[in-house]
């Protein structure tokens, strides 16, 4: 079982339970990858490698990509293996990205906006994670932990602005980035151990 059977998609189609699982398990695998590289990206342009217009582009890309996965599989249920809660999982940090990005492109300095955004992603993520162990897909719940964590410095960096974080917050964005790449490739490539 997959935090994704957790999330309440009971219809059957043909492929079977299993086989949706595998399939929602794949699909995500594909944003993944790119939610991996943009937060490599994104930590490294906290570090100082990069600009801003550059490191849109990614967050542009990678919001788009993760929002049209959580359309298909908000409404297209029977065809994707989703539901209304994986979208909105996903539109959490599909937001976050396109948010980034037009930040990024635009320049902006005061970011508090999206700092408080990022305190109401982690206060999701964390119970999300806790939903996902209970269905017995341990890496997923993993991921939403360190994901979490990750939102919750974003917060502290730009919430309630404490600029002396961000080298550690850039740091911590890239090992995310690895993590989430790597773990996006496995569950894309239809290995992912728990699906």
């Amino acid at each position: 079982m997959s935090y994704f059977s957790a999330a309440s998609y009971v219809t059957q189609n043909t492929r079977g339970r299993r086989g949706r699982i595998v399939a929602l398990i794949n699909t995500l695998g594909m944003g993944l990858v790119y939610v991996g590289a943009v937060l490599i990206v994104n930590g490294l342009w906290l570090l100082g490698y990069g600009d801003g217009k550059d490191v849109a582009i990614l967050n542009f890309l990678t919001g788009l990509i993760t929002f049209l996965i959580a359309a298909w599989w908000a409404f297209f249920p029977e065809a994707s293996g989703g539901s209304s809660f994986n979208a909105a999982g996903t539109l959490l940090f599909s937001f976050t990205y396109l948010w980034v990005g037009a930040n990024a492109w635009r320049g902006i300095e005061d970011q508090r906006g999206f700092g408080w955004y990022c305190l109401f992603v982690a206060a999701l993520a964390a119970p999300t994670g806790f939903l996902v162990f209970q269905a017995g897909d341990i890496g997923l719940a993993a991921l939403w932990w360190i994901w979490a964590v990750l939102w919750f410095t974003f917060w502290v960096l730009l919430g309630i602005e404490r600029d002396e974080y961000t080298s550690a917050v850039g740091w911590y964005t890239t090992a995310v980035g690895i993590v989430s790449g790597a773990a996006g490739y496995v569950m894309a490539m239809g290995a992912w151990p728990w699906a």
